[in-house]
């Protein structure tokens, strides 16, 4: 008996081993199936961290998004001129210097970048522009980056506003003439800090007399322009969005979340000293907030958009002291893209407005407000920054590390229509081959495109 029960035990230790032994063999040959545990058990850990709140781990290599992502370095269009390339951070602001020569921009980069691109000088037959034919100069914010950029009056000097610091800062623009006239960007000097609120807005009048500043939090200040205060003025608008001079710098208009523009004028005595801020007069009619507003070169002319789905465009060539009001001469719908911010610009020849609403844009006819055109996904992100050219002949974007310089075409067909109709109703000679040579000019260049687009 008890060697019965001996046999029973060794047959099931055997047993035993040779189970454990296939179990063994079986899991070395089926690899996929522990991989296909493991990665479940693994997915329920992520859904539980997803569950509890907790964000997923991120994978360190990125290379297929940051791909896709600049693939829009490659956006191209039939309009296009170029696209200016060097900055490696999103572009925050650019500024044309008032002789015509140079682009400014500033980025997350910390770089600061002038373009020589003078389109006054540009050749009409040009249709596009390689980046091996702009010459740039480049220069760089010591331990911060600038936010905002505008060019002084004379062209020599470069306002910015520290991202960190908030405060302005000065930059010289010297002639090189060993370099072929390209000029070097050297910082200068710095004013102290004014406000805690991030500056929205900064500008300098055309007379050179006083610098203008602007926060979200309605806090509108006139300086000298050696950063001494000279005035401060509540805007009373909530919120304050977009904050300018006037090209012939007499005004400051504020816009924000109130539905109306409003307009300040500084006032200097006549030997040039400061004297006030004053009221002077509102660009009402909207229904919402206004985004973004711009001036005719001759401040005559002032174009806003607003929340409400709508454009306008103003004349405030008025004398309101005389108690005249800013006139309506032609408003229309902008088609908005969700709830991001949109930008205006009104072309110097005041025959186009163009707006920038996420990464379209979108170009309208002041005559009778039609939509003209409507360019999608210039750029990877919403555009921020939207100018024309003196000329009227180019429209400047930007939204992310490039800039998109656009031919105006929809301008250019207008022209063609507005000469025509000049022409016929010309007395003079003078008038009449001035009339001829633009019409001939803006006639060539229909002509350029719509080959091109055959």
């Amino acid at each position: 008996m008890a060697l019965d029960m001996g046999i029973v035990i060794l047959t099931l230790v055997i047993g035993l081993l040779i189970a454990v032994l296939v179990w063994s063999l079986t899991k070395k040959s089926t690899p996929s199936s522990t991989k296909g545990k493991n990665e479940k058990g693994a997915n329920s850990k992520k859904e539980g961290k997803k569950l509890s709140g907790m964000p997923p781990k991120v994978p360190k290599k990125k290379t297929t998004a940051a791909v896709s992502k600049d693939s829009k370095s490659t956006f191209t269009h039939s309009w296009l001129l170029t696209s200016l390339k060097g900055h490696t951070g999103a572009i925050t602001d650019m500024d044309f210097s008032a002789n015509g020569k140079h682009l400014a921009t500033c980025a997350e980069d910390r770089s600061l970048m002038l373009w020589k691109l003078n389109f006054g000088r540009l050749d009409s037959s040009v249709v596009e522009l390689n980046m091996k034919d702009i010459r740039t100069v480049r220069a760089h914010v010591q331990y911060d980056s600038a936010t905002l950029i505008r060019w002084s009056p004379d062209s020599k000097a470069l306002l910015t506003v520290r991202a960190l610091g908030n405060n302005i800062e000065i930059y010289k623009v010297m002639k090189k003439p060993e370099a072929g006239g390209l000029p070097s960007v050297q910082p200068s000097h710095a004013f102290d800090k004014i406000r805690e609120a991030d500056l929205l807005a900064i500008d300098v009048a055309s007379t050179g007399r006083f610098i203008m500043t602007c926060t979200p939090k309605n806090e509108l200040d006139i300086l000298d322009l050696k950063g001494k205060l000279l005035a401060s003025v509540v805007t009373n608008q909530m919120e304050t969005y977009s904050a300018k001079i006037s090209p012939d710098g007499r005004f400051v208009a504020t816009s924000g979340f109130t539905p109306e523009v409003r307009v300040w004028e500084v006032v200097f005595s006549r030997t040039g000293e400061f004297e006030k801020v004053t009221r002077a007069f509102e660009l009402g009619g909207h229904t919402s907030g206004i985004y973004s507003f711009d001036y005719s070169p001759d401040s005559g002319r002032m174009v806003s958009v607003s929340k409400d789905g709508s454009w306008r465009l103003y004349n405030t060539n008025i004398d309101y002291r005389q108690g005249q009001l800013a006139t309506l001469l032609v408003s229309g719908k902008w088609k908005g893209e969700g709830n991001e911010p949109a930008r205006i610009a009104l072309a110097p020849d005041g025959r186009v407005v163009a707006i920038g609403s996420n990464s379209s844009l979108y170009i309208y006819s002041t005559v009778n407000a039609e939509l003209l055109a409507h360019i999608p996904d210039v750029h990877s992100a919403p555009i921020t920054r939207l100018r024309f050219d003196s000329t009227s002949r180019f429209i400047l974007t930007t939204g992310d590390k490039y800039v998109r310089i656009f031919h105006n075409v929809p301008g250019f067909k207008i022209a063609v229509a507005d000469l025509e109709s000049k022409l016929k109703k010309a007395t003079g000679q003078a008038m009449k081959e001035r009339c001829q040579i633009q019409l001939k000019e803006a006639v060539a260049l229909v002509n350029l495109f719509n080959s091109k687009n055959e």
